[in-house]
């Protein structure tokens, strides 16, 4: 495992609290806690599209008031209250127990920040992070971020290739990694040869070609960290993650501080966000959680990593899921709250190694990154129980920083997104003629905010092709209903087309993991000669006994016609997706026309 690598890192000899004195978090002004800034800063409400007046009654607005937006650096954002509990634990290593308090991580990180500057990175030079859910993730990042570099994030078990076809497309200069993935990041870096130091996490003896992530923050004062505050909010580039892959080539996603910062303000509003922010005179009421969610990703970035910090929660880091570490932590560390994807939640309500004493100290489950569908939650509150769960799904997307709806607290649409959040306007519009649609009519959804990013990293066709007049096409298809509530119905380029009529899978596998037999389920469109295609669905099934007459017989008494799973159904050990949960149709697609997983 890649953490036994990091035992070494200390946060001893650091001297991070001698950071305290300058930096962001001096003379806040006398706003309101949750929006006070630092008076250099800008603060300012956003009116992201002009609406017709014939459109008005077909745009849904936010329910909840306009937030003020700061102008600012989103590392100075992030770090904003860190003073007023120093001592509080920031993030531990849920692998070896390593911690960190608020006041070593703010000081590392600002060593970090200054370490890079002396090493030779300028302003709007892009920091490439291979690099899995560690303490020192988010220590890296906020460093960087801070002195005005643009990390860009991806997965840690990329092959060599892609990691090249990354760096070369964002054209990065620097990258930091941990021993175990140096091998593959050398060879990356034979093919893109514009990495100008390697830096690695963890290595008890760094290589001579590389920098050392440790020793850069013993001999670094710091003191470069401040040397240039300046930011141009609306266009520096706060990150560059990568979208994803399912629906054509990555694309580079300009994401500005200002889109990031504004994302997590919008998510700080009380009819929103239900997460406490930390009581500097008490430790007893700070959140806690354990992420698994990769930080690679924009949705643990935003809603894990850098909400969490700024609310000064206790952040414990898993690389990646295994069950047995993962029910550790949960005995461990007794999260508050959790952020789950639908392979998550599936495991902690159907895993009979998970029981109802491991969830007792959760108060708020957040759902995003794919459709749950009303019977995956429907079971985790039973699993709850006794304990109630407040359970809120939401929606958005790395364009959007990437959150867009959540669902309202109160009278939430079971198996819906909820509302646009603040400053957020959404509608839906006819997949051919474009025209603005009205309540419970299917349509691609888009948004339009100050949390949609700026366009596609030098794309600017993609750009024009995924932003038209102010509005982020989403490339979903959903509905409101009465109330202004959104329900995601499926992707637009998933839709199943059954003789010219459209089967959405979501649909499909939300019924079909409701029978008894089945844990967990995919469905495709199979290409047929007389119908153009027909559903098939790809089964993960408990026991053998389940047979594929039972489960077509189960959909068939359910749905219209042409949803019925007319190319049968197939048997497999697992399903192919993505870190943040998404089923890889295509993959899925090609693996088992292959054979390479079915059974």
């Amino acid at each position: 495992m890649p953490v036994r690598l990091l035992r070494g890192l200390l946060p001893l000899r650091l001297g991070a609290s001698r950071c305290m004195a300058a930096g962001p978090v001096a003379g806040w002004s006398g706003l309101p806690s949750r929006y006070r800034l630092s008076t250099s800063v800008g603060l300012r409400k956003y009116v992201p599209v002009v609406v017709p007046a014939a459109d008005e009654d077909k745009v849904v607005r936010s329910p909840y008031s306009d937030v003020e937006l700061p102008e600012c650096n989103l590392a100075d954002f992030v770090w904003k209250n860190v003073h007023q509990w120093p001592d509080n634990i920031a993030m531990i290593c849920g692998m070896t127990g390593r911690q960190y308090t608020y006041d070593m991580a703010y000081g590392m990180s600002r060593k970090f920040g200054s370490a890079m500057i002396r090493m030779g990175a300028k302003k709007g030079d892009v920091f490439a992070m291979v690099v899995p859910n560690i303490p020192e993730f988010p220590i890296a990042f906020l460093g960087a971020v801070g002195v005005g570099l643009t990390p860009t994030t991806m997965n840690p078990t990329y092959r060599p290739e892609e990691i090249a076809r990354q760096l070369e497309n964002s054209q990065a200069r620097f990258i930091i990694t941990i021993g175990l993935f140096l091998p593959n990041i050398r060879q990356a870096c034979e093919i893109y040869s514009g990495i100008e130091k390697i830096i690695v996490l963890g290595m008890e003896e760094k290589p001579a070609d590389c920098a050392s992530f440790i020793e850069m923050l013993i001999y670094d004062d710091g003191s470069l960290y401040d040397q240039d505050r300046s930011c141009d909010p609306h266009n520096d580039l706060a990150a560059l993650p990568y979208s994803s892959g399912t629906t054509g080539p990555p694309k580079g996603v300009s994401l500005t501080h200002f889109n990031m910062v504004s994302n997590l303000v919008q998510l700080l509003h009380p009819q929103v966000n239900n997460l406490r922010e930390c009581n500097p005179t008490s430790k007893s009421n700070q959140e806690i959680t354990v992420a698994v969610l990769p930080f690679f990703h924009i949705y643990a970035m935003t809603a894990i990593m850098n909400l969490g910090l700024h609310l000064g929660a206790k952040i414990i880091t898993l690389p990646k899921f295994e069950p047995e570490a993962y029910l550790k932590a949960l005995v461990t560390y007794k999260p508050t709250f959790l952020h789950l994807v639908p392979p998550l939640v599936s495991f902690l309500s159907t895993n009979p190694a998970v029981k109802a004493q491991h969830l007792a100290s959760l108060e708020a489950v957040i759902g995003g990154a794919a459709p749950f569908g009303p019977a995956l939650i429907e079971k985790l509150m039973e699993k709850c129980k006794p304990n109630v769960v407040n359970f809120r799904e939401g929606f958005g997307m790395t364009e959007s920083s990437p959150v867009s709806h959540v669902q309202p607290e109160e009278n939430a649409v079971l198996g819906g997104c909820g509302h646009p959040i603040p400053n957020t306007l959404a509608k839906i519009v006819d997949l051919e003629t474009g025209v603005a649609l009205g309540p419970n009519e299917d349509g691609e959804l888009l948004v339009a905010g100050p949390q949609v990013m700026k366009g596609y990293f030098k794309n600017k066709k993609a750009t024009n092709k995924t932003i038209v007049d102010g509005w982020l096409r989403t490339g979903d298809i959903a509905k409101f209903d009465e109330t202004g509530q959104f329900m995601i119905v499926d992707r637009l380029k998933e839709l199943i087309k059954v003789k010219g009529l459209q089967v959405a899978p979501s649909e499909l596998e939300d019924l079909i993991r409701r029978h008894e037999g089945v844990n967990d389920v995919a469905v495709v469109g199979v290409p047929d000669e007389r119908s153009g295609e027909l559903p098939r669905a790809y089964v993960v099934r408990k026991n053998r006994n389940v047979l594929e007459q039972d489960i077509i017989d189960f959909v068939a008494e359910r749905v219209a016609p042409h949803k019925k799973l007319g190319a049968g159904v197939m048997f497999v050990e697992t399903l192919p997706k993505n870190q943040t949960g998404k089923i890889l149709r295509r993959e899925l697609k090609a693996q088992v026309f292959k054979g390479s997983f079915g059974y």
